[in-house]
């Protein structure tokens, strides 16, 4: 945890990244760190992640190392979920290499007013970091990240194997009928993200797509009840000579959900922080 849930380190599924489009000049990459939080501590941890939490990140990002930072609490992940909080990093490229000590101090010190130990000691005393997972940003249309009160559904999903490049593929499709939805105002935004480290069979989950809304409202809003509305009617329009029941029947056959979340953001920093 002294390394990944310190805010000061290169590696922390789930925010849109700022400043990716459709198609990405760049490989975006997000850090994303599982943390438990026990119920009689949360509000002293929160009291600390929005005064010298927010203002570290936010340094970490004036320096160019992040592009934004958020801290989510779970709104609903289900019985028996080993975490409570996530704190998720997006960078502009591959995660920066660590500060040398003296670095890393002054850059507390400045953002916090304590020293890195004072800090970690403060931070460690509430929260635990129980795993961590970096990964690829695939896709996303277009937006800022989420700021205080914004709400994101996470999907998380486990691949068909041999079957990653068309899921690559099947990915750039949803992007196109995803940015209808968003024009739609049925979300704010959307990313779609591919698990680089931990991998492997026995790992959770390869790959997340996410949705950003502005409030459990919107989150909560019914799907259309005309078959001619909402995602059949975007692909329809996006794609008048595909079918999308074989879309969708593809969509089964590349991937399976293995679990879906709902997180509220707390805290963030960044260009769109509010």
């Amino acid at each position: 945890m002294k390394r990944l849930f310190a805010i000061v380190s290169a590696a922390a599924a789930i925010l849109s990244v700022c400043s990716s489009a459709h198609a990405q000049e760049k490989v975006h990459y997000r850090a994303t760190t599982f943390v438990m939080i026990p119920p009689d501590k949360q509000a002293a941890a929160l009291e600390l992640i929005r005064t010298a939490g927010v203002k570290l990140a936010q340094e970490n990002i004036n320096a160019g190392r992040e592009v934004s930072w958020s801290m989510l609490r779970t709104v609903y992940s289900g019985v028996g979920a080993p975490y409570n909080f996530i704190q998720v990093i997006n960078y502009d490229g591959p995660p920066p290499a660590d500060l040398s000590p003296e670095a890393r101090d002054k850059m507390v010190r400045k953002a916090t007013g304590m020293s890195f130990e004072d800090y970690q000691k403060k931070l460690l005393s509430t929260a635990t970091s129980i795993n961590s997972v970096l990964s690829r940003v695939e896709e996303s249309v277009p937006a800022s990240s989420p700021g205080v009160g914004g709400y994101v559904r996470v999907l998380r999903w486990k691949l068909t194997p041999g079957r990653e490049a068309d899921y690559t593929n099947y990915i750039k499709t949803q992007t196109s009928v995803v940015e209808e939805g968003v024009k739609q105002g049925v979300f704010q935004s959307w990313s779609a993200a591919r698990t680089v480290f931990p991998v492997g069979d026995n790992v959770a989950y390869d790959a997340t797509t996410s949705f950003i809304y502005k409030d459990v409202a919107q989150v909560l809003s019914p799907p259309p009840a005309n078959p001619n509305q909402g995602a059949p009617a975007s692909f329809a329009k996006v794609f008048p000579d595909k079918s999308y029941s074989a879309y969708v029947d593809e969509g089964r056959q590349l991937r399976h959900l293995v679990r879906q979340e709902l997180w509220r953001v707390v805290a963030s920093a960044g260009p769109a922080a509010r």
